[in-house]
């Protein structure tokens, strides 16, 4: 397998492990959220959740998955969660309108909800069975978002795990990602890997 490939069998079955082993453990039923996995010469250097949804995402971004993940699991509405601080920007208009017609042509409906910014708590919806949640702010009650929170964290996680042998920290701005989609409900790939060459606001 080459290293390229290599990266994102290795990025979709961190993903699933966490699916398996009980990390996802959202405030809310039926939510998920899009993970960042940063490789840097072949190695796993960090992750995020809290990510820059822009114009290079946005050319990357397989919205046609995404879709026929809601209507294979009968959702036809989805619920986002914005963070304040974050609100213009992540996503960006133009990531998020794309997904909006996407949306809209499969007669898939979209609405927004505003979380302040942390240590307020992501809220916890009623919401009907046709209604996902997707999830752009951080969730201090995910154990993948502290992960993501804490390079330490992280790395301990790693050094423990079956893939320590890839885990490596090196701070730079030139890197591969791959972006996965993470919920109790499925588990996918969402990008392939692309280069992503600055560091966004709000990645931290």
């Amino acid at each position: 397998m080459g290293s390229e490939n290599k990266i994102e069998k290795i990025t979709l079955d961190i993903s699933k492990y966490w699916v398996d082993n009980d990390f996802l453990t959202e405030s809310n039923k039926k939510c998920g959220t899009f993970v960042a996995f940063d490789w840097v010469d072949g190695y796993l250097s960090e992750i995020n959740t809290n990510i820059d949804l822009g114009d290079v995402e946005r050319t990357n971004f397989n919205y046609d998955l995404f879709v026929k993940f809601l209507k294979d699991n009968n959702f036809d509405f989805v619920l986002g969660l914005k963070n304040i601080m974050y609100g213009d920007y992540n996503p960006t208009k133009e990531w998020l309108d794309e997904l909006k017609e996407n949306l809209e042509s499969n007669e898939i409906g979209y609405d927004e909800y505003m979380v302040d910014q942390w240590p307020a708590p992501i809220p916890k919806f009623d919401i009907t069975e046709n209604i996902f949640i997707l999830r752009y702010s951080y969730d201090e009650y995910n154990k993948v978002d502290t992960l993501a929170a804490s390079q330490y964290l992280f790395g301990v996680f790693m050094k423990k795990s079956d893939w320590k042998s890839l885990y490596k920290y090196k701070d730079t701005v030139s890197r591969t990602r791959v972006i996965s989609f993470c919920s109790e409900v499925g588990v996918f790939l969402i990008t392939e890997k692309f280069k992503k060459d600055s560091w966004a606001r709000n990645e931290k």
